[in-house]
């Protein structure tokens, strides 16, 4: 009945709903303090901080190819930061292998087999084994094949197809399900799998100090192991690993990190990491990106300079949507490094006049590369007009068509990160037990992103709007090296207190949405408030992401997470910023006004950044979270991995230290907090 009398009241009522859209509207022009649209702002100043990495880099890079020494040094220290942005992996578990049934093709046979890369964690996978005559028996090369984003992982007919080719030409070629995809679906409720999935999956990893690049790494690992280990793999030979678009971006991942990958072929991934973000496809999902690799001067091509000079053929698509002109000139790196090392021969690029995706020439490409490798034969290869391949229905491994329901102890990636951040419950104890509370605040504000201080802070005031009861100031905050933070600063117009508390509001919707209400209220009591904007909010909300990320974040966080600033530790430098202002611009000015008595209130997902700035700065005298969406990142977001709206709430690595409530309990009585906000 409820549900019916709501649906009526919107029936009902369109001009009254018109009217409060136009009073909405009129009162956002009236307290918009810019006047250009700042919806790419934000994302500008974050790909002109990506470029200045970039151009680094190409220095570190120039430099080193000066002298063979000094660029072998270069490429250890790559490998070496490459390691430390990963994170160590657990210890390797039994495998549990099984095989599941067997197909028989032309030319080769196909196993169905299962394997457990953590205790619990299933990985369905297809094994190809050589069939050509009844003499031969291997042992045969090895290759391990990662799949791309299809729906259907390991059963995607052109990666049926490059398998059996691969098998058709002497190789054993191991093909896996990736995360969430094909029979290895993570969360089945959730709206979408594959990219959507690794992206929201990725929230609560980073938190713990993983990602999903580790944990695909990890079942790429497990995967050498359980193929290095069959009979029929030469154990004599390294093992080759190939993929394209995803499955490119983890060959690149994991070509650099085991040393038993010998060639290596990706296919439709690389290219400059900056042009990827500024191109068709922009930001990718939660498998394609590590924090910090642009601070630490990495980029796609360095994956293959930091394993040189083991062969590398980097395969590209003329009409790929990976913008084929970024891929031409980032090879030129390694075109240099193996020339440097004397060994030009070694890495190879191939571009097909084809779209996306592993195509027919670069099936034919990456078996021609591993022959030359494998058995010194560069021949052109050919591909059977009628190669075989098999439904989904005849390749599934399990029972069900899932492992999740095949195996009812199943153990997810979310069930992963939940369970890493309960273990860490007791290194966030003795985080707090083992270091002074300035020393553990000076370790979060490194881990944030923080700069030691904050720079000088600028104010320029645009106009000043009277109203009956008070005025309201427009204003523009800026500080050295950052973006304008566009504020409204509410004064009564009757004399005011200059004992009392000074605020500063932070709304999740934007600084001017509760000016005739909440704010107003907070004024009553208050000397003065500053409503705010910080960045990617209000006034600068960035323009969005593709929805399929399910965050408008997701992008700028993307890019500021590369450049080694997380958004959320530069949102609590924009509320550092204001705490500035009012401090020294406002409060010192007043001889008898008292500069302790400031107080923040931030508004559901605005809480934890209020926190954070509370704790950071003693300036601060009281905090007010209302409504908080996200009162501990364990409970809130690692526990519930399917929320939306999460990207710009994270600090990568932040459960290792502290959670949320450990900052609650800094400020004691200094806090106060509303009801939680419900969905």
């Amino acid at each position: 009945m409820i549900g019916l009398l709501v649906f009526l009241g919107y029936v009902c009522m369109p001009i009254a709903q018109s009217m409060d859209s136009q009073m909405i509207e009129d009162r956002d022009i009236k307290l918009r303090v810019l006047k250009e649209d700042h919806s790419q702002t934000l994302w500008n100043y974050l790909i002109d901080q990506s470029n200045k990495l970039d151009r680094k880099r190409a220095q570190r890079l120039a430099e080193a190819l000066k002298t063979k020494d000094e660029l072998q040094k270069y490429l250890r220290d790559l490998q070496d930061h490459y390691l430390q942005l990963l994170g160590p992996f657990p210890s390797k578990t039994p495998l549990r292998p099984q095989v599941k049934g067997e197909l028989i093709g032309d030319g080769f046979r196909v196993q169905k087999v299962l394997f457990e890369s953590w205790p619990n964690h299933h990985v369905s996978a297809l094994i190809y084994l050589p069939d050509l005559d009844p003499k031969q028996h291997g042992p045969w090369p090895g290759i391990l094949f990662a799949c791309g984003h299809s729906n259907n992982g390991k059963a995607y007919i052109s990666y049926q197809k490059a398998c059996a080719l691969l098998a058709q030409n002497g190789f054993v070629v191991l093909s896996y399900d990736p995360i969430s995809q094909g029979e290895r679906i993570q969360m089945p409720n959730a709206s979408r799998h594959g990219t959507t999935a690794h992206t929201l999956l990725n929230i609560g990893a980073r938190l713990v100090g993983r990602s999903v690049v580790w944990y695909q790494a990890w079942d790429g690992i497990r995967a050498l192991d359980y193929l290095t280990n069959r009979s029929e793999v030469d154990k004599n030979k390294s093992i080759g690993m190939t993929g394209t678009s995803g499955g490119g971006t983890q060959t690149t991942f994991l070509m650099a990190l085991d040393n038993r990958i010998g060639p290596a072929a990706p296919s439709c991934y690389t290219m400059q990491r900056t042009s990827k973000f500024c191109g068709h496809s922009g930001p990718a999902d939660g498998c394609q990106h590590l924090p910090f690799e642009g601070q630490y001067g990495i980029d796609h091509i360095d994956y293959t300079l930091m394993r040189a000079p083991k062969p590398t053929a980097i395969l590209a698509a003329t009409k790929d949507f990976f913008e084929i002109d970024s891929t031409r000139e980032t090879i030129q790196d390694a075109v240099a490094v193996y020339q440097k090392l004397d060994q030009k021969g070694r890495f190879h690029f191939f571009e097909a006049n084809a779209e996306h995706g592993m195509g027919l020439e670069h099936r034919k490409e990456v078996v021609r590369w591993f022959r030359h490798w494998f058995y010194k034969d560069s021949s052109q290869v050919s591909e059977p007009m009628n190669l075989s391949t098999f439904s989904e229905t005849e390749v599934q491994v399990t029972n069900t068509g899932q492992v999740s329901t095949d195996f009812p102890h199943q153990v997810s990636v979310a069930d992963l990160n939940l369970e890493e951040a309960k273990r860490l419950a007791e290194f966030r104890t003795t985080f707090w037990q083992n270091h002074s509370p300035e020393e553990c605040l000076n370790k979060i504000r490194n881990l944030i992103g923080l700069p030691l201080k904050i720079g000088t802070v600028e104010a320029k005031s645009i106009d000043v709007i009277k109203q009956k009861s008070k005025t309201i100031e427009k204003l523009v905050l800026k500080s050295p090296g950052n973006i304008l933070i566009p504020a409204l600063l509410f004064r009564k117009l009757t004399k005011h207190d200059r004992k009392g508390k000074s605020v500063i509001y932070l709304h999740h919707q934007g600084k001017h949405v509760e000016a005739n209400k909440e704010i107003e209220e907070l004024l009553e009591g208050a000397r003065l408030v500053l409503a705010i904007d910080v960045r990617g909010i209000g006034e600068i909300r960035d323009k969005g992401s593709n929805t399929k990320y399910h965050s408008h974040d997701h992008r700028i966080n993307t890019v500021s997470m590369h450049i080694g600033r997380s958004l959320f530790g530069q949102r609590v430098e924009d509320i550092l910023i204001a705490i500035k202002y009012l401090r020294l611009q406002i409060i010192d000015e007043e001889i008898n006004s008292d500069p302790s008595r400031i107080h923040l209130v931030g508004i559901e997902t605005m809480t934890p950044l209020v926190l954070h700035a509370a704790v950071l700065d003693d300036g601060v005298n009281t905090v007010e979270l209302r409504r908080p969406v996200v009162s501990s990142w364990v409970n809130d977001v690692v526990a519930k991995p399917l929320r939306k709206e999460m990207a710009g709430m994270v600090v990568p690595g932040a459960l290792k230290m502290y959670d949320l409530p450990d900052l609650m309990n800094l400020l004691g009585d200094r806090l106060t907090s509303t009801l939680p906000h419900t969905n």
